[in-house]
């Protein structure tokens, strides 16, 4: 039986975080947050929001069945990415099946909460990758992620000169149609919203991490954003750079760096994505090395539709309605897919 985290599920959550798999890797980098804490953040800040944590909890006769998943809604929207799963694949614990099951299960409640898709992000040729896809995610586009040791290379000496504010909340006409300027089609036919990626949402007390948004603006026109996030164990950057204005990405990777200014001992993680090619021979000169990439993944959900059609009927002979009718015939499709 999979069902929403309760209160009195706390032991077995707590058990199962100890054993289970991260699928956050900007979260795990920066500043971990343990699903029971985060869970618990959830119902005290936002106790009418829909549950994001779910339990498997089957008895046997010899044991319970114990598996946990737990999603993030994205800003402004309804859809999800799972962002944590437990027992690993690797613990021999059935873990494959507990896994299914809960994907399932997500996949249903999405649905029933009007969520059109789920999402994940997995390493390259994994076993989670594989897994999956055998419930019906789908690849759509790759990240690649870098890595700077400020132990091996001291900042630049020169921090940019592009001129950066503060984002607001009135640049999301601006960050739609940079977002649509420089994504491909396929992935914004999945993604939907771009600007829901790139917004800056509120913070719940004790949520892990500060995060900051920059927009830069020239004659009126959006051409770069920059996101930082800063946590105790590392400090992550992405950027949304118009094609028009590749030339100054190294300008802008500068600025980046100096509006961070992280303490010395923190690692500084950038993702890209692979249609984000202007970052690629800029990077080591900012000293980034490759660290690892991941596969962006979603599931799309067929929901249940009504559609009014006319038809006519037949003429019936010897009756006293002679003639024709139309009648309102309702069709259905098929309801949730589950795969």
């Amino acid at each position: 039986m999979v069902r929403p985290f309760q209160i009195r599920d706390s032991l077995k959550l707590l058990r199962l975080q100890q054993t289970g798999a991260p699928l956050d890797i900007e979260e795990q980098l920066t500043q971990p947050c343990p699903p029971l804490r985060l869970v618990l953040l959830e119902k005290l800040f936002s106790p009418r929001a829909h549950p994001s944590t779910f339990l498997l909890d089957q008895p046997t006769e010899r044991d319970h069945i114990l598996g946990l998943a737990q999603v993030r809604t994205r800003p402004g929207q309804v859809e999800r990415d799972v962002v944590f799963m437990s027992p690993r694949l690797d613990v021999g614990s059935g873990g494959y099946a507990i896994w299914q099951r809960l994907l399932t299960h997500i996949s249903i409640n999405t649905a029933e909460h009007g969520g059109l898709r789920v999402f994940a992000r997995l390493p390259n040729d994994s076993n989670e990758l594989h897994l999956f896809k055998s419930v019906g995610f789908v690849e759509y586009s790759q990240e690649e992620i870098f890595c700077r040791q400020p132990t091996q290379v001291p900042l630049p000496a020169d921090g940019g000169s592009l001129p950066l504010r503060s984002q607001k909340s009135s640049d999301s006409w601006a960050l739609q149609r940079l977002y649509t300027t420089l994504t491909p089609h396929p992935v914004q036919n999945v993604e939907g919203l771009g600007q829901g990626r790139w917004a800056l949402p509120h913070q719940m007390w004790g949520e892990p991490g500060q995060r900051r948004g920059y927009v830069w603006e020239k004659g009126g026109e959006l051409l770069g954003v920059v996101h930082l996030r800063v946590g105790k164990h590392g400090c992550w950057v992405r950027t949304l750079v118009h094609p028009d204005a590749f030339d100054q990405v190294e300008n802008l990777g500068r600025t980046a760096l100096a509006l961070l200014k992280p303490p010395v001992y923190l690692p500084i993680y950038f993702s890209m994505r692979q249609y984000e090619a202007g970052w690629l021979n800029v990077l080591p000169r900012l000293g980034f090395e490759a660290l690892t990439s991941q596969n962006l993944l979603v599931k799309n959900m067929a929901v249940q539709a009504r559609k009014t059609i006319s038809t006519g009927l037949p003429v019936l002979k010897d009756s006293q309605a002679v003639g024709s009718q139309t009648s309102a015939v309702s069709q259905q499709s098929s309801g949730i897919q589950t795969d």
